[in-house]
């Protein structure tokens, strides 16, 4: 078998269980802490929702769930709003999340999953082994804190934020800090690269950091994907909960 091929194989291994497997040890333990928190109508935040299918697992088993969807790509936006259409309980939004609130540039990219506020790395390709990471057009979409956003839809409460916001975390829980402080999400559910990606990423330690500085703590590690033969982990998810909640 050759190595394009094992390489393929491994990737599409590694697509399915992450967006289609609803057994996969991540979703099942969301699914865990849910149960263990007894909420029969839990508010889920999906930013990066790209195409939905993250949210889909949950709504399936979950049919009270309150979803928000936040995708700043104008084309997956329109599918999203289509997809959903018949959810009431679903709202969707072409925004983007960052630390402060305003209009920002979205680098759109061949490979539309790899889309992201930062520019990429002069090394992404090399690090991924993949054209997917070419450039094509950059385009203007309105972006909010975390803090704003919530604020704008009167939302109570989140039990699980979950970002896929590629390379943006920090900032994004930079915008969120006076949430975090007082406990107002539940469970967080992020993506964290660590190959070469985008320019200025966000480093796993400072994500860490601000989360442990208010009191969150690490559940669980899932779904590494590693650089194959040297074996570098190229990026990885999380789950961190509120260190209050009876786990």
């Amino acid at each position: 078998m050759s190595v394009i091929l094992k390489r393929f194989i491994l990737s599409v291994k590694v697509f399915l269980k992450k967006y289609f497997y609803c057994d996969s040890e991540l979703t099942k333990d969301i699914f865990f802490i849910l149960r263990k928190l007894n909420l029969e109508k839990p508010i889920f935040i999906d930013v990066g929702a790209y195409k939905g299918l993250w949210i889909s697992k949950y709504l399936k088993k979950i049919p009270k769930i309150k979803a928000y969807m936040l995708e700043p790509h104008k084309p997956s936006f329109i599918q999203l709003k289509k997809k959903f259409r018949t959810f009431k309980n679903v709202s969707i939004f072409q925004y983007g999340l960052s630390d402060i609130s305003g209009i920002k540039d979205v680098n759109v990219n061949i490979q539309t999953y790899t889309n992201s506020f930062l520019d990429l790395d002069p090394e992404a390709s090399k690090s991924w082994k993949s054209t997917k990471f070419e450039h094509l057009y950059k385009e203007s979409v309105q972006i909010y804190s975390l803090e704003d956003f919530v604020k704008n839809n009167n939302i109570e409460k989140i039990n699980v934020l979950k970002l896929d916001v590629q390379g943006l975390e920090f900032k994004v829980l930079e915008g969120s800090k006076k949430l975090l402080k007082k406990g107002f999400i539940d469970v967080l559910v992020l993506e964290m690269i660590v190959a070469p990606t985008y320019k200025n990423q966000s480093k796993i330690s400072d994500i860490f950091q601000i989360l442990e500085n208010n009191d969150y703590k690490l559940y669980g590690i899932y779904d590494i994907e590693k650089k194959p033969k040297r074996e570098k982990i190229q990026q990885f998810d999380v789950i961190f909960y509120n260190s209050e909640l009876n786990l």
